[in-house]
């Protein structure tokens, strides 16, 4: 099983720079490592039906579909652009900062 090295956390605003919805932003919700990919809150709902066994109604239900980690870049606030991530120790912790901007996380 491979694990790979993420560059965004849960609750990391982000934006989608690939893809059907390429350009909306969004707050990482949650993170499968196993298949490389983040769920974000409100891109990219679909409707789902699911049928009742014993003949009723059909039920209408909302999920979210995942989207690579590849396909997102994390969102810098102050700055208003999307940016790479590098790490630099401040006071003796380990921070991520932004490439373009120079802004911490």
């Amino acid at each position: 099983m491979n694990k790979i090295n993420c560059h965004v956390k849960v609750g990391d605003k982000i934006k989608i720079i690939a893809g059907n919805q390429k350009g909306l932003l969004g707050t990482i919700t949650s993170i499968d490592q196993k298949n490389s990919s983040v769920i974000i809150d409100n891109v990219l709902p679909r409707i789902r039906y699911i049928k009742n066994r014993q003949g009723g109604e059909a039920q209408k239900k909302t999920i979210q579909i995942p989207i690579h980690i590849s396909n997102v870049m994390l969102w810098d606030k102050e700055a208003n652009i999307c940016s790479k991530i590098g790490q630099k120790i401040v006071n003796n912790e380990k921070r991520r900062f932004f490439k373009k901007s120079g802004n911490l996380v």
